[in-house]
């Protein structure tokens, strides 16, 4: 009989489709952590649609906060390109001669008594012309196709979002119903109290990186560098991807600062750095630390193992991951033990 009662035809259905879930577990990696990314945006804009729910109905709700949220989006970078645009236009044309400036200056400068042409041959490395124009075509291709899937996935993380709002309630009772009776209270309570957690992960990261911008502005503009409005809206928006991003960041303001000279030079890196460890040490853990209840020892954990398995969405999405993992450890085993040993005393 209890033979019977394991070996049903939906028990095996079952097994056989978690089977085949974890097979093919590391081919869909990377959309599962963009529903992921829907997912943690629309647990931020969730509260809002609540609240236009006094007023209407859930979908013209959903309609509102998202298209709200995307004018904000575009009304916020409005000003800032404004701002720069004349930086920007100057940048671009400058760009050019400041690569090519840099490229002379170091093959031109001595390093004790040696040019670099002297020690490297530059020949060897770059190969012929024509090699390297199409080099240059195939990385200029590779970025247009790279532009373009970004754009899609915008787009469809956008439609995602909005039916997961759209239809919060009915998804929220389908997952539910995977849970035996005696454990779907506890099921509801742990996805609210995950649903919050994650959606306090958008509101701290863009706080952070405002917070990254806006010093690595005013210090470019104490040094007077150029373009020091662009290059702090750059590291801001580049402060999203760890590590890689200030690294890129820093590239592009060295290659704006180097005419002004070795101490100016200095002086930029080490604002720059101080920016960082600012940032690393002090704002990023308290926001991400307060607004989701994590130690930011914790956060640097979820950010290097992320980083090792899941690649880029998961550096993005690392401490969203982290609140959620804790969440469930706290709730399924920590607190019903913790309950427990209390009992018993």
């Amino acid at each position: 009989m209890t033979y019977k009662k394991i070996f049903t035809s939906k028990n095996i259905i079952f097994t056989f489709l978690v089977i085949l879930l974890l097979i093919l577990l590391p081919k869909i990696t990377n959309i599962l952590m963009m529903f992921f990314a829907a997912y943690v945006l629309a647990c931020a804009l969730n509260p809002y649609v609540t609240q236009l729910m006094k007023r209407m109905n859930r979908t013209m709700a959903s309609t509102v906060v998202l298209l709200s949220s995307l004018l904000a989006l575009v009304a916020l970078f409005i000003p800032i390109i404004f701002v720069a645009f004349r930086e920007i236009k100057t940048f671009m044309i400058s760009l050019p001669h400041k690569i090519s400036d840099a490229a002379t200056y170091i093959l031109t400068s001595e390093f004790y008594g040696h040019k670099l042409t002297d020690l490297v041959d530059i020949e060897n490395i770059l190969g012929n012309t024509s090699s390297f124009a199409q080099g240059l075509f195939n990385h200029s291709w590779t970025f247009t196709m790279g532009l373009v899937q970004v754009i899609v996935i915008f787009i469809a993380i956008t439609m995602i979002v909005y039916y997961i709002l759209l239809d919060k309630t009915y998804l929220k009772n389908k997952f539910i119903e995977f849970f035996p009776p005696d454990m779907k209270n506890k099921a509801s309570d742990i996805l609210t109290t995950i649903s919050s957690r994650v959606g306090s992960y958008v509101r701290a990261q863009l706080l952070s990186m405002t917070a990254v911008g806006v010093m690595v502005m005013l210090i470019l503009f104490i040094l007077r560098v150029e373009y020091a409005t662009l290059l702090g809206l750059i590291s801001g928006i580049l402060d999203i991807i760890p590590i890689l991003g200030p690294s890129i960041a820093l590239a592009v303001i060295l290659l704006v600062a180097y005419p002004l000279g070795l101490t100016k030079l200095i002086l930029v890196i080490a604002g720059f750095l101080l920016v960082q460890q600012i940032s690393n040490y002090i704002v990023r853990p308290v926001l991400f630390g307060k607004m989701m209840a994590l130690h930011p020892l914790m956060i640097f954990l979820a950010l290097f193992l992320a980083q090792q398995f899941l690649g880029f969405w998961g550096v993005i999405l690392s401490p969203a991951i982290a609140s959620t993992v804790c969440v469930l450890i706290d709730e399924l085993y920590l607190t019903p033990m913790n309950l427990k040993v209390n009992d018993e005393k």
